[in-house]
């Protein structure tokens, strides 16, 4: 009787031959298949079929020593009329690792878009047909606007072998997108992290500047931004900041799970001591839903005209008398000069209406603003004007209006910036001591309660302060207890 290669140790022993040639025949397939392993090192045996050759093997070992003793030869068969059941596994094959419970394992490639690149393109440079990179970008598109994608944003494609199986990708801390193959298709899903905010503030005076300072206690770049919104219409940030100068930034903030400041959030309360005088404002929404940051009586922290139109520019020359760079003898100057590279934007002061933008004299191209209460504001030696920009137009608090030059009667790239009142000229420099518009007496009240509100928040959050100096002394309330 002949023994097929694939039959299994039990379908040999049921064949009805003798204990001697059964133990002969197990013995050869077992051998047989421990050669094809010792041989074929990349075969890979799944857990399930692992157990069921170690059980084979096992009921083999057993059948031998319940009826093959040590010395004991059987010459007689045995018919064995009862089938053992056992699992169909094949010892012989080389292939087991391939059974259809065998998962190959993937990779990850992380790709970048350059610029001027789309999604498409760029799956199929990384191993997707032109049919597969379209229907991942059709199924991208259902949670994510391509046209919103950046250059230098990354994508983390997870292969099976040639095929994509997934895409991942996080446009902000907030968010990730997820593309999932289903069949031939794609779907898409975008989940919203949930993170927990909290309120921190940094408290420290001017050593450096005010940007390296708040931002070496880890005040985020948002929070710092918003600080210097609220205070640049009463403050010079390049003259009137001294060393020395106090100031607090109370606002929220997201951490992930080791601690790490992963968001920014509303800045709340700041205080500022420019030369000692501190001004102190708190975020409040009023009754048509606009934030704005009000004072201790309710004014706006937004001045009706700015001090400073340009930003990041440098006073060239003040208010007052002086000898003309030009015409060469002293007489008055009735502004003042802000020197800037050619082409940065000018605003406007404040809102109201354009009384002329065109070439005018001395002054090359100009423009002048009619505001509220016998306000003017004038602008000379403009490269050029905004679009829209015109005499008649209405334009806004903070609107670009025009770009610095060198027309006229100029040496360099400037601007000169007046301010009139009621027909007279006046200091520019003066414009901080002007208030905002206050909030109405209706408000008052639900302002005081948000005060009240953000009050007790202060006094019980973390204030992150500057360690004291080595050798410093410390006060009688530093000390403990």
């Amino acid at each position: 009787m002949q023994c097929g290669r694939n039959q299994t140790p039990f379908e040999i022993y049921s064949a009805g031959l003798t204990m001697t040639e059964t133990s002969h025949r197990i013995k050869d397939a077992l051998k047989e298949r421990a050669v094809a392993f010792a041989t074929f090192r990349h075969t890979v045996i799944p857990t399930e079929n692992r157990f069921r050759f170690l059980m084979v093997a096992a009921a083999a070992s057993v059948i031998g020593f319940i009826f093959m003793p040590d010395g004991q030869t059987e010459t007689a068969p045995i018919q064995v009329t009862e089938t053992i059941t056992a699992p169909k596994i094949d010892l012989t094959r080389f292939d087991m690792g391939l059974e259809t419970d065998f998962t190959p394992s993937s990779t990850v490639k992380t790709v970048k878009l350059k610029p001027g690149d789309n999604l498409g393109p760029l799956l199929q440079r990384n191993g997707l047909t032109g049919t597969e990179a379209y229907r991942v970008t059709q199924a991208f598109g259902d949670v994510f606007q391509p046209r919103n994608l950046r250059a230098g944003q990354s994508f983390n494609l997870h292969f099976t072998g040639e095929t994509l199986d997934h895409l991942t990708f996080k446009p902000n801390v907030e968010s990730t997108v997820f593309i999932d193959r289903a069949g031939e298709e794609y779907t898409a899903r975008k989940v919203n992290a949930e993170f927990k905010y909290e309120t921190i503030a940094v408290k420290a005076t001017v050593e450096n500047s005010l940007y390296v300072d708040a931002t070496r206690l880890g005040a985020p770049d948002k929070v710092v931004v918003q600080f210097a919104n609220i205070y640049e219409y009463s403050v010079d940030f390049q003259r009137d900041i001294q060393p020395g100068d106090a100031f607090e930034m109370f606002f929220e903030v997201a951490r992930n799970q080791r601690g790490e400041i992963v968001k920014a959030g509303d800045l709340l309360y700041t205080s500022f001591s420019p030369r000692g005088k501190q001004s102190e404002y708190w975020l409040f929404e009023d009754a048509k839903g606009r934030e704005n940051f009000y004072d201790a009586v309710g004014k706006t922290a937004k001045r009706k005209l700015r001090a400073t139109p340009v930003n990041g520019a440098r006073l060239s020359s003040s208010y007052g008398r002086r000898k003309h760079p030009i015409l060469g003898y002293r007489k008055m100057h009735a502004g003042v000069d802000f020197a800037a590279p050619r082409g940065t934007p000018i605003l406007a002061a404040g809102s109201g209406t354009v009384e002329r933008a065109n070439r005018y004299g001395s002054f090359g191209n100009y423009i002048r603003i009619r505001h509220t209460d016998g306000y003017k504001t004038a602008y000379a030696h403009l490269q050029g004007f905004a679009r829209g920009v015109k005499s008649g137009a209405y334009v806004k608090q903070d609107q670009v209006i025009g770009y610095v030059g060198t027309t006229g009667r100029s040496t360099g790239p400037h601007l000169h910036y007046e301010v009139i009142h009621h027909g007279k000229k006046i200091n520019p420099r003066k414009l901080s001591q002007l208030s905002g518009k206050p909030l109405s007496k209706d408000q008052m009240p639900d302002f005081k309660a948000r005060r009240v509100e953000i009050e007790a928040m202060r006094d019980t959050s973390e204030i992150i302060q500057p360690a004291p100096a080595i050798g410093a002394t410390l006060t009688a309330e530093a000390l403990p207890e």
